[in-house]
């Protein structure tokens, strides 16, 4: 009996063990998740914040451009309908400018949360496997402490034959 006690031991030692080391591989699994979408995120606003830098130069040399070719044709290059040309191509490209900082900034943001979401997902699955191991070596105790009560009150069975047999039937 007492190896079947000593395997149950180790059986449940066991069984707490492996919840514990299944929690901590899902806390790293979900950090790791937490980092990659932290990296993703920069990446998407460092393209974004590309996307508006290369907005502002193409107006740029698009305005450049646009005044060499009026001073050359003979027309001033910063009044009237040229200055109008101007100012219009800059606010287009400064509302572009703009969508492109603040989807950046949403993008950094809206990672920001994801991984948030995944570092408190990976300390519900460290809680929740801290539980379950601390279930299991419960029950294992109970289990235990049944078969300690039971080995220590048992009393013999009576005979087939006797009176005493019959009356606990």
């Amino acid at each position: 009996m007492s190896w079947q006690i000593a395997l149950s031991v180790g059986s449940t030692l066991m069984s707490a063990s492996q919840s514990m080391s299944q929690a901590k591989n899902q806390a790293a699994m979900y950090r790791l998740q937490a980092m990659q979408t932290e990296a993703d995120a920069a990446r998407k606003a460092l393209q974004y914040q590309e996307r508006a830098n290369e907005t502002l130069r193409k107006v740029t040399a698009a305005n450049a451009a646009n005044a060499t070719r009026r001073y050359a044709g003979g027309v001033l290059g910063f009044e009237g309908s040229a200055k109008l040309v101007e100012t219009m191509n800059l606010r287009e490209a400064g509302r572009d400018y703009m969508a492109d900082i603040s989807n950046a900034s949403n993008a950094l943001m809206a990672g920001s949360t994801q991984a948030d979401i995944f570092g408190t997902a990976g300390e519900i699955a460290l809680r929740s496997g801290t539980l379950d191991a601390a279930s299991k070596l419960a029950t294992g105790a109970f289990e235990l402490s049944k078969v300690y009560k039971t080995s220590g009150t048992t009393a013999a069975a009576p005979a087939v034959g006797s009176t005493s047999y019959w009356k606990g039937v």
